[in-house]
């Protein structure tokens, strides 16, 4: 059986079309691999992602009326230090020490930096008492394109974001009068852009379809 050139174009094409982009793969960062006690930074710097310290500064936006936190607690401890409501969400280990929280100068904050943009993030809370104080600022470099604040009652909450490109979270966890844990990070990478030769192909295929009907009609 023979198949025109334009006919195998086309088909080229569509498989492309169809079979789009690839799954993009989930990252989980649990902090069950660091020993308790360990300050969180630059651990995870092979799966693409690092930990910063106090990222904002000056005057804070929680119901604390405190300035932003100088030295922000970037302590992996035990889940057992506090109380942290329902439903259960965290487990194991936590980011952020309740020992730590009673030195903070203010509210908290820190950076979730991406090496490759992502497409989604995602973190688990605990021991939130005042939902409009944790928050997740979401940027494309040092564009903000959103932000996420829990809400509803206390306790454990999920909050995530989906963008085309993110490449760096602002955590504030809570005010300087609450405890909060953070867990399970969760981000996925961003969609890739087609590369031009798909295009391409794709704009052959369709052109010789059409040429092809074009001719057929004069005949």
């Amino acid at each position: 059986m023979k198949f025109s050139s334009s006919f195998l174009a086309l088909a080229a094409s569509l498989t492309l079309l169809n079979a789009g982009p690839a799954a993009a793969a989930t990252t989980v960062i649990t902090f069950e691999d660091l020993v308790e006690g360990t300050p969180l930074s630059t651990q995870y710097n092979a799966l693409g992602v690092n930990f910063v310290a106090n990222a904002f500064s000056g005057m804070g936006s929680s119901s604390s009326g405190q300035s932003w936190a100088s030295n922000t607690d970037m302590t992996v401890t035990a889940i057992d230090l506090h109380g942290f409501g329902g439903p259960a969400l965290v487990s194991g280990k936590l980011l952020h020490s309740y020992s730590g929280f009673l030195n903070e100068d203010g509210d908290a904050s820190f950076w979730i930096n991406f090496s490759a943009p992502v497409g989604s993030v995602s973190m688990d809370f605990a021991g939130i008492s005042k939902p409009a104080d944790t928050r997740l600022f979401v940027y494309n470099g040092s564009t903000l394109l959103g932000i996420v604040s829990a809400s509803g009652s206390a306790g454990q909450q999920t909050l995530g974001y989906s963008a085309t490109s993110i490449t760096k979270i602002g955590v504030a966890a809570g005010s300087v009068a609450d405890w909060v844990g953070v867990d399970n990070l969760k981000f996925e990478a961003a969609a890739p852009v087609p590369e031009p030769a798909t295009y391409a192909l794709m704009a052959i295929g369709l052109g010789a379809l059409l040429a092809k009907r074009r001719g057929g009609s004069k005949a």
